[in-house]
């Protein structure tokens, strides 16, 4: 039995101890975290049953002069820089991001409208202004409001069809840019219903959180591992690829958003400056109110800090590369984006390392719900 300590009330309701007490962190779970970070599987499966009943077929045939996403902050955009590090330098059309929608669009370009507020009127302004000078957009924002209003009959429709909290959104986003990336460069045209890609990626998706689900114990389950591995340290997280670092960053935020723990997002070029700064540091738990309060640096020497656990999101293949590169570090982990996660047999390239990455991020969501049940932060 795993125990992290944390007895009490926390904002989710009352805390258990327990990561092995699957009645205790269900009850626990007021807010329905659990379920919600638990239905990103059904989030991409929702994105492909829109584009199996055609939604996505205006955008067939075209050659667009660029793809521009306009997204509000938060998960949204989150995802946005998640697929456009995937895509980078495999997608032969531009892919453009912004918070507001560009002064040169125009007819010969593709725009992506994506967040959770339907209120929104910077989203609503970019539909509008968009259609207007004859851009052809695609809706990924809830259709209610000012947004329906601008949308008005005149954009492609691929609304979220389930509603979940926007804290959980990140994979919804991702699938429907990984839709309409994948339609125009004619890769999922052909797939059969109930096939292709974002078919394969929602049971994917579905498998990690199968595994991630409160009945398993902390041996079997890679959730509440990862949540075990965080507790009682400083944590950084890196990777040594792109969108794996975008990946990393969405699971910073939900570290700090969900379970209260602030962890660090940083490139591993940046923790390889940082080594000797780090491997330096005194090592030791951190001192409590009172020592803290009498501690001289002077006369005590620098106090001890509480150690510092790097997290690298990496594949299996290199893992013991990344760790060559920083083994004067105590402690550093490889986070296999690999590591028990389902693949489709014909998964390859950047569709490979999206099942892979967008799985390890149901992961971190999970892990963080858990450490905000056992109020562990």
């Amino acid at each position: 039995m795993t125990e992290i300590i944390g007895a009490g009330s926390g904002p989710s309701g009352p805390q258990v101890t327990d990561l092995d007490d699957p009645a205790g962190l269900i009850a626990a779970d007021v807010g329905g975290h659990l379920r919600a970070a638990a239905l990103a599987g059904a989030q991409a499966r929702a994105v492909a049953a829109a584009v199996d009943e055609g939604a996505l077929e205006q955008l067939d045939g075209i050659a667009p002069r660029a793809v521009v996403v306009v997204c509000g902050a938060g998960p949204a955009a989150a995802a946005a820089g998640f697929v456009e590090a995937l895509t980078a330098g495999r997608f032969d059309v531009p892919l453009v991001r912004s918070t507001e929608l560009p002064p040169w669009v125009g007819a010969l370009d593709v725009v992506v409208v994506c967040g959770f507020d339907a209120g929104d009127l910077v989203l609503a302004r970019a539909i509008a202004v968009a259609s207007r000078r004859g851009a052809t957009v695609v809706v990924a924002v809830p259709l209610e409001g000012p947004v329906a209003e601008a949308a008005a009959g005149r954009t492609v429709d691929l609304s979220p069809r389930l509603r979940v909290p926007e804290r959980f959104g990140f994979i919804g986003v991702a699938a429907a840019l990984l839709a309409v990336l994948g339609r125009i460069a004619g890769t999922d045209r052909a797939a059969a219903p109930g096939e292709g890609f974002l078919f394969a990626l929602a049971e994917a998706l579905d498998d990690e959180a199968l595994r991630g689900a409160p009945d398993r114990d902390v041996e079997s389950n890679p959730a509440k591992r990862l949540a075990a591995r965080m507790a009682g340290r400083r944590v950084a997280l890196t990777a040594d690829t792109a969108a794996g670092l975008a990946v990393a960053e969405h699971a910073a935020s939900q570290a700090l958003t969900l379970g209260g723990q602030v962890v660090a997002a940083v490139g591993l070029a940046d923790v390889e400056l940082a080594v000797p700064e780090l491997a330096a540091a005194p090592r030791g738990g951190a001192l409590s109110g009172s020592d803290a309060l009498f501690h001289d640096p002077f006369l005590d020497g620098p106090a001890a800090q509480t150690p510092l656990r790097v997290l690298v999101l990496t594949t299996e293949e290199r893992a013991p590369l990344v760790q060559a590169r920083l083994r004067a570090l105590p402690d550093v982990e490889p986070l296999p984006v690999d590591e028990g996660a389902r693949r489709a047999p014909d998964a390859a390239g950047p569709r490979a390392d999206a099942q892979e990455l967008l799985a390890l991020a149901v992961r971190f969501d999970l892990a963080s719900v858990y450490r905000r049940l056992t109020g562990e932060a």
